[in-house]
């Protein structure tokens, strides 16, 4: 752990980069929602079945942009390594209905598109037991090294990228100082009945990577300063491995704070922050229907809305 002065330095130089990158990136404004919706496939799928959905994504009005599939509304596609289909919305305002019903309606057409092309039949489940050996499905460096960690770093770690499916839920950041109550609200959102890992999905993380995965921000709540939220968060990241070298960050020779915000990334805890938004981030909600996320859906922004 973090302990000597070197390493407290760079706490405290990360926690005051983190904190300037953050400010640098609000936009201002009232605050918008988004989320990532997963959806596993019924049967095993091959890296021959993936070609064919890269393939047929144009089809579905998705042109490729880098790694992922985006369309005209905003929405973008990614595949997990178990070749999960992965939706992301546009950024939604708390009012927007309609925008929201506008992305389910794709997700839904999008996936009735590839079982009725392809076979695949995606379904909103969170966990398919049974997936710990099959291939992975994507061959990028970082998920190969992440697969390799995950052999090793605890016993379920191949269910979590192969087995399961979630749906993370963002709320975006309109200052440093509104952090505080926006973590503490997520916070008993992650364990409320509502939003909490269902069971199984939830023994799975908790033998994937403890030095990644959980609830590990025991001592904030909605009276902590916005730094010490900060602090927390660069912390957490410092001390978990580095996926291709299996030694916590701050151990690394000549880190950088460019190398840090890539490794920030490779962190799965149950509420995470994201610099692309930037948001926070929930991640506990197990894959559920459509009709059933609409409800989830609408209570996350009442909830959120409530401390603004």
């Amino acid at each position: 752990m973090l302990k000597d002065d070197k390493e407290l330095y760079i706490v405290q130089d990360y926690t005051d980069r983190l904190i300037d990158e953050i400010r640098g990136r609000i936009v201002g404004g009232p605050r918008t929602y988004g989320f990532e919706y997963e959806f596993i496939p019924d049967e095993t799928i091959t890296l021959e079945d993936m070609g064919k959905l890269y393939e047929f994504m144009p089809k579905c009005e998705f042109k490729p942009d880098g790694d992922c599939f985006i369309n005209a509304s905003g929405v973008y596609i990614t595949f997990e390594p178990g070749g999960q289909i992965e939706y992301h919305s546009p950024p939604l305002y708390a009012e927007d209905e309609r925008g929201f019903k506008r992305v389910l309606e794709i997700i839904k057409k999008t996936n009735s598109g590839i079982k009725t092309k392809l076979g695949i039949n995606y379904i909103a489940k969170g966990y398919i037991p049974g997936r710990e050996d099959v291939p992975l499905c994507l061959t990028s460096k970082r998920y190969q090294n992440l697969y390799k960690r995950l052999c090793k770093s605890g016993t379920r770690g191949r269910e979590m990228m192969k087995g399961t499916a979630s749906i993370h839920l963002h709320a975006c950041i309109l200052s440093n100082n509104d952090l505080p109550l926006l973590f503490s609200l997520l916070k008993d959102m992650s364990v409320s009945e509502e939003f909490r890992m269902q069971p199984e999905r939830r023994d799975i993380w908790n033998n994937t990577d403890p030095s990644r995965c959980g609830l590990p921000y025991e001592g904030l709540n909605k009276n902590s300063e916005s730094r010490e939220v900060i602090e927390e968060f660069v912390k957490v990241a410092l001390n978990a491995d580095i996926l291709d070298e299996n030694i916590p960050f701050y151990m690394k020779n000549n880190i950088n704070f460019d190398a840090f915000l890539y490794h920030i990334t490779t962190i799965f805890t149950d509420i995470r922050l994201n610099i692309k938004g930037p948001t926070l981030e929930l991640r506990t909600l197990d894959s559920m229907p459509p009709s059933s996320f609409e409800l989830v859906w609408k209570k996350f922004i009442d909830l959120v809305e409530a401390i603004n």
